[in-house]
């Protein structure tokens, strides 16, 4: 069995947007505004020579809200793979929950498995790919990644700096994580430092 770093996408390998029209801080809704956070592609490179497979377990309700067509959407996936390739780093897989309950369109208006925080898309990972969960880590810039992380027996890693209000969610939604790092470059170096035999 393998062992893989999980890795959420918005936020911890590209940068989130504001989009003004809806007042809101997002995933990218055209392949323009993706941006690759700097330091990620090295991170990744770090986490391959340590024997982890990179995966991308990732909510992406944009389709679902009508926030983007599917075509743009795929676009914009091809576009983060094609940006990393120009660095020489590359994802292993990607696993996303288009889903959302108040989808827009109805295909996609569901409460399923796989939207973290529950740990769907991790289990299905691991049983595609052949991976060990005990041995695994969840990377994410939000508490269900970490809720999703701990549900599938990961330990976990919180991108972001630490605020009083995040404390005390963290400790109310059972969501703590192991550690807390600024960006995916220092979290591979907690990883590494701290690798499961």
């Amino acid at each position: 069995m393998d062992k893989a770093v999980f890795l959420d996408r918005d936020g911890v390998i590209n940068e989130l947007i504001y989009h003004e029209e809806q007042g809101i801080i997002d995933s990218p809704f055209t392949v323009s505004q993706l941006r690759i956070i700097d330091g990620v592609p090295e991170a990744i490179g770090i986490l391959h020579d340590a024997g982890y497979k990179v995966i991308i377990v990732s909510n992406q309700p944009g389709v679902a809200k009508k926030h983007m067509s599917n075509k743009t959407f795929e676009a914009i996936r091809c576009r983060l793979i094609d940006e990393l390739s120009k660095t020489n780093s590359f994802i292993d897989a990607e696993f996303y929950c288009l889903h959302h309950p108040q989808a827009v369109v109805p295909d996609l208006k569901e409460v399923c498995d796989c939207r973290k925080p529950k740990p769907g898309l991790l289990i299905k990972a691991s049983d595609e790919l052949d991976i060990k969960l005990g041995k695994s880590w969840m990377v994410g810039d939000g508490l269900t990644d970490i809720q999703s992380g701990k549900g599938a027996g990961c330990r976990t890693i919180l991108i972001g700096k630490e605020k009083c209000e995040l404390c005390r969610r963290m400790e109310e939604e059972n969501a703590r994580p192991d550690f807390i790092c600024e960006n995916l470059l220092q979290a591979a170096s907690v990883i590494i430092n701290n690798n499961i035999p």
